[in-house]
């Protein structure tokens, strides 16, 4: 089978997950007996941009003419945001390239993920060649300009104006050429039928995601439990609120705990850890020193204050034998069962997050029976479960048609 994916940037060009979801989909689909081609976009000055093979995967780049390159937007100006999602609400420069692509290409299943930047002027021009389109969503581009469904001071936005309004519907319209709409939560999901997602069918695809090798981990009660937050330490990961959790834990209350990342919180953080000893600020981790981290960790905390849609890091926590404290909202409850790998808290409010620290750092029962109810979620997180999904939807779709 031949299957080209669309996402609007690829390794080794890198700005989030999803980007190293789709490398791993591609490339793990060439592993098994398919052709891929990815189609993504490039730096206006990059271009002509060499086709290249990148672990058996042919990889095309191309700029879709518009005032910038996505990933160029820097600190625009107002008018030139609205300029260019006016040109991404259609972009002709890119459907008469994809269409050559197509035509050259003759793939059997076109399978988009990230497409601002090129607009969905690619499920029309596929659609016209007769291919079918799968498509997954990782955010809320369709429905909002920020993709976040956040305020301008990042706050969960109910009211959107008219503009935002007006791009909703658009978008949404465009969802016709699609036969198969996929989020890795159903949550996501529904926010889009909600909205008046006109896909033909829907299906939830977990993220599938390279795991690490097992780990045996032993929650004795009587060690000092230790908790590790790690994520862009901005308004919107709930840091302002685990900032004032942390404030009204008992002084006498036993426990460590770590902050790991960068952000506009990074000094308000530094400053609490100065003041109090069972609090350590780490900066930004990988590699090695976040294997370590993660292995030494009881408990892993995400406060978000936003619709997060399927946040990796929570699979990683499974992974490694870590309960979560997360906010009941977005698609978190679907990954965290409260008193069975975890534990949920009113979004937003330090009150209910300090108690459920507490009531963790007294924990008897989730962290030791943790492995019997995370063994299904991790078996599903694995990328080869993942290309599975994909092939059956791939034929499923092939032979609706």
């Amino acid at each position: 089978m031949h299957v080209l994916i669309a996402n609007n940037i690829y390794p080794p060009i890198m700005a989030g997950g999803a980007e190293l979801i789709v490398a791993m989909l591609a490339e793990k689909l060439v592993e098994r007996g398919n052709r891929v081609t990815v189609v993504s976009t490039c730096s206006p000055n990059d271009e002509p941009y060499p086709v290249e093979i990148r672990n058996g995967v042919e990889v095309i780049r191309f700029f879709p003419k518009n005032l910038y390159w996505h990933w160029e937007r820097g600190d625009r100006k107002g008018y030139e945001k609205a300029l260019w999602h006016l040109r991404d609400a259609w972009n002709g420069d890119a459907g008469a390239r994809f269409k050559k692509i197509l035509t050259e290409h003759r793939p059997d299943i076109l399978h988009t993920h990230l497409i601002d930047g090129m607009s969905a002027v690619l499920w029309r021009k596929a659609k016209q060649a007769g291919v079918p389109v799968i498509h997954t969503a990782h955010d809320y581009h369709l429905l909002c300009p920020r993709a976040l469904m956040l305020t301008k001071s990042l706050k969960i936005c109910t009211n959107p104006q008219l503009g935002c309004r007006i791009y909703k519907t658009w978008h949404i319209r465009t969802t016709r050429d699609i036969d198969m709409f996929c989020s890795p939560s159903q949550f996501l999901i529904n926010k889009h039928i909600e909205s008046g997602l006109a896909a033909k069918s829907t299906a939830v695809m977990r993220n599938g995601i390279i795991l690490p090798e097992k780990i045996e981990k032993k929650h004795d009660e009587a060690q000092t439990k230790k908790f590790i937050f790690a994520a862009r330490l901005t308004i919107e990961k709930g840091c302002e609120v685990l900032l004032e959790a942390l404030k009204l834990l008992p002084p006498d209350l036993n426990f460590e705990f770590q902050i790991a990342g960068k952000g506009d919180y990074a000094e308000k953080f530094e400053t609490l850890a100065a003041n109090d000893k069972r609090i350590k600020y780490l900066g930004y981790i990988s590699g090695a020193q976040k294997d370590k981290i993660f292995k030494d960790s009881d408990w892993l905390l995400i406060p978000s204050l936003w619709y997060e849609n399927a946040p990796v890091v929570i699979v990683e926590a499974a992974a490694y034998g870590m309960g979560v404290i997360g906010s009941n909202i977005g698609a978190i409850p679907e990954f965290v069962q409260h008193e069975k790998t975890g534990l949920l808290f009113e979004p937003g409010n330090a009150r209910s997050l300090a108690d459920a620290i507490i009531r963790a750092v007294g924990d008897k029962s989730i962290l030791v029976n943790l492995p019997d109810h995370t063994r299904v979620f991790l078996d599903n997180s694995s990328v080869d479960n993942m290309v599975d999904g994909y092939l059956k939807h791939y034929e499923t779709i092939r032979k609706q048609a």
